[in-house]
């Protein structure tokens, strides 16, 4: 069953199995006719969803670690293979969008189109190709293209298999430190749940734990639709904020965080809220790994943090992992989960109070050695040098070292919690469950 450009029907909803990857989290999107498959990363903090294209020895990703090499190809996407693609247009809505012009001219101007033309509309040459940026300074370069895309559809709680034709997607031929491509779920147009028309309704995920990242064939749901906002009794929700610098996020207020049993440490103005400029607040972002934090608040973070734990630091392990909290915890063999690390409650806007679970905040980093194992805390400082980068509204790169968000809540603290994105009611719920009942390869 196709159903073109469904988001029309509201009875329609989308469900798709998420897997978990070493650092992140995976879709697998089917693109093209014949369908193509590609595992992407989620990606709440972006907008563009892409995927490498060329041959599987074309794409080039430099920065990529043994993720990306000559021996290890990556699958690339051929339009050639796929009847059904198409370039996208220099005057279509997506590709003024990704070039981040507030003249709606100029992507046909860049293509070459004269004045009468593109001013008729009648302008149409392809898109011109296009820099994409993340944070951490990675960047993709591609074009964009339009194509099918199939998804696992739900009906009245009937499964059939969803097409939308003309799905517009970046093809990246060539990137930094982005081995593979990505699924932008942000609140912009480019972003897969505005394009198949969700953003008035919503969606969630329920990550599962990252040890599962060895076992890639088990998964978790992600819903799209009303089927992801119904019957969330005992959830947590915090009011959804707004920036109009930035407005594709999805921003929460941090008001402080517990550590064990001390006093909360209350949150600065610029965690808690937005200011007129567009600045402070949390983003929720699954393409972010961990949390980070800014100072001062970081640094009172990890003072209560080290003054609680009864265990001494490996400055060793901090110094190779660069996470800045390690402690020698004692253990007589795996799991090492009998350990007396102080639980770590966050208090966001709205009076939501959130215990996070354990595992979402330290992690062993190494095994058993003589006793003891390594485990570090999962939380980091939001560097000057640009944690988050994105293209704003005014068609200029915003680099968020001086600006831009205050804070960001990585997947790493969103394992084993149901997060639903409330765009109905402008909200963002959370439920601490065990992630892993109820789901199967």
């Amino acid at each position: 069953m196709g159903l073109a450009y469904s988001t029309k029907f509201d009875f329609l909803d989308i469900i798709e199995p998420i897997a978990t990857y070493t650092d992140g989290y995976l879709l697998s999107l089917n693109l093209g006719t014949p369908p193509q498959v590609f595992q992407v990363y989620l990606d709440t903090g972006s907008d563009l969803t892409w995927v490498p294209c060329g041959t599987n020895t074309s794409y080039q990703c430099l920065e990529c670690g043994n993720e990306h090499s000559i021996s290890k190809p990556t699958p690339a996407f051929s339009l050639s293979q796929s009847y059904s693609s198409t370039r996208d247009l220099c005057g279509s809505r997506f590709c003024v969008d990704v070039h981040s012009s507030d003249n709606s001219h100029d992507a046909c101007a860049a293509a070459g189109c004269s004045i009468p033309v593109f001013m008729s509309g009648l302008c149409t040459r392809l898109c011109p190709p296009f820099a994409y940026t993340y944070g951490g300074r990675a960047l993709v370069l591609g074009s964009l293209a339009r194509d099918t895309i199939a998804l696992h559809g739900s009906i009245y709680g009937i499964s059939v298999p969803i097409e939308f034709p003309g799905f517009c997607f970046g093809c990246v031929g060539s990137s930094i430190r982005e081995p593979i491509g990505i699924a932008g779920f942000g609140k912009g147009k480019l972003s897969l749940p505005s394009q198949l028309g969700f953003l008035d309704k919503g969606f969630s995920h329920c990550f599962l734990g990252f040890w599962f990242a060895r076992n890639p064939n088990i998964t978790s749901p992600m819903v799209i639709g009303d089927l992801a906002l119904s019957v969330k009794d005992g959830f947590l929700f915090t009011p959804m904020l707004k920036s109009l610098t930035y407005p594709n996020f999805y921003y929460i207020g941090l008001e402080g965080v517990t550590i064990g049993d001390n006093a909360a440490i209350p949150a600065p103005p610029s965690l808690s809220g937005i200011d007129s400029e567009g600045n402070g607040g949390v983003i929720v972002d699954t393409g972010t790994t961990y949390t980070h934090l800014s100072d001062p608040f970081y640094a009172s973070v990890l003072s209560s943090l080290s003054s609680t734990v009864p265990y001494n630091r490996s400055y060793e392990l901090e110094i190779r992992t660069g996470f800045d909290l390690c402690l020698k915890v004692p253990c007589m063999h795996a799991p090492c989960n009998d350990d007396e690390l102080p639980p770590i409650t966050v208090h966001l806007g709205g009076d939501v109070t959130l215990a996070l679970p354990k595992e979402s905040c330290y992690y062993a980093v190494t095994a058993p050695r003589n006793s003891v194992v390594i485990k570090c805390l999962l939380f980091q400082r939001k560097d000057d040098d640009g944690v988050f980068s994105a293209d704003n509204d005014d068609g200029e790169d915003a680099s968020f070292s001086a600006g831009g968000p205050a804070a960001v809540l990585g997947s790493f603290q969103m394992q084993n919690v149901e997060v639903v994105y409330d765009l109905e009611s402008g909200r963002v719920g959370f439920q601490p469950r065990d992630c892993a009942l109820g789901v199967g390869a």
